[in-house]
């Protein structure tokens, strides 16, 4: 079974953050279709699709997928997956209704505090070159650890991040 559970940050509730459960896989769907030309995975996710990936992601226990939320508005989603001993951040997709209120990098922050208290010391992500997101990654914190032919990889830079505090609140494990 894997667990299900929020993380609610212990100051003003700006954002809180959910992990997905099967009523969020069409949002998400239509999210990545939209924004699909800044990710590296170019194709559009058909539902069949989606509902593949989901199943795999239940599978997966180091890989978590949250939706963002601000006084009962989906501002987005994003995720990270624990790989040998790091965490990647991926999918962060503001939705639309979600963008330019500040809300998803309050839910960066709360997923990084996350990542960094119970998880790894060490926080990247891929971001495409031609991705403006790459600016946004800056103010949540990150920086620029390599420059490959059509991307980088950013790292948290844990000497400018400041962690929140939160609460984990769990519910019942979903199958």
């Amino acid at each position: 079974m894997r667990e299900s559970f929020s993380l609610i940050p212990s100051g003003p509730p700006a954002v809180q953050l959910r992990t997905i459960e099967p009523r969020d896989l069409e949002d998400l769907r239509r999210w990545k279709n939209a924004a699909r030309a800044a990710f590296f995975f170019k194709e559009e996710i058909t539902p069949a699709g989606q509902q593949a990936w989901f199943q795999g992601y239940l599978a997966r226990p180091l890989d978590f997928m949250f939706m963002a939320e601000a006084c009962h508005l989906d501002a987005g989603c994003l995720g990270f997956r624990i790989l040998d001993g790091a965490a990647d951040a991926y999918n962060i997709i503001g939705a639309p209704a979600g963008r330019g209120r500040g809300l998803m990098s309050a839910a960066m922050r709360l997923m990084c505090s996350y990542i960094l208290a119970e998880h790894s010391r060490t926080v990247a992500c891929l971001v495409l070159k031609d991705n403006p997101a790459a600016a946004w990654y800056r103010k949540c914190g990150y920086r620029i650890a390599e420059e490959r032919t059509d991307h980088y990889k950013m790292e948290l830079d844990l000497s400018v991040f400041t962690p929140c505090a939160y609460i984990k609140s769990g519910k019942e494990p979903r199958p």
